[in-house]
């Protein structure tokens, strides 16, 4: 017995497979796939990430570390600051600094660079800019070789 596919059916199936493929995950609220790769949002209109600019803004909705935050649920690593990990005790107090920011409003430039799940980008809380607060107040450093625009 031969199988055959039914043409209309093989019709949407062609026009239709590479759409499929390119989406693997959901969107949040915005119509983002903050996991994929490239970031990118389905609803221009409400997308959190400005495109002429890069720029993201929103709230501080989670805090993971001292350069790591969710900006609307979408994970931003800080450009060019090295906080001292989690499992030590300078590292929980940056952490701590960080967690006192949890929803904020946040202003952030993204470089266009990605670093594992996160966008990159030197960002502004409160009207002030995250990564120099950081170093100020806590063991956070500037790490030069990711200082990209040379803001620090």
């Amino acid at each position: 017995m031969k199988f055959t596919i039914p043409q209309p059916f093989f019709f949407i199936l062609v026009c239709f497979t590479g759409e499929l493929l390119a989406h693997s995950g959901r969107t949040d609220s915005d119509g983002c796939h903050a996991g994929s790769k490239p970031y990118h949002c389905h609803n221009k209109k409400n997308s959190p990430v400005s495109d002429g600019k890069k720029i993201l803004k929103g709230t501080i909705t989670h805090v993971r570390d001292g350069d790591t935050f969710k900006v609307n649920g979408i994970p931003v690593r800080l450009a060019a600051l090295d906080c001292p990990e989690n499992d030590t005790r300078k590292g929980q107090i940056a952490s701590q600094i960080a967690k006192k920011f949890k929803g904020a409003k946040a202003v952030c430039e993204l470089t266009g660079a990605k670093s594992y799940d996160r966008l990159v980008g030197y960002c502004e809380v409160a009207g002030s800019d995250f990564g120099r607060m950081m170093m100020d107040n806590s063991q956070c450093k500037v790490w030069r070789k990711y200082d990209v625009w040379d803001r620090y």
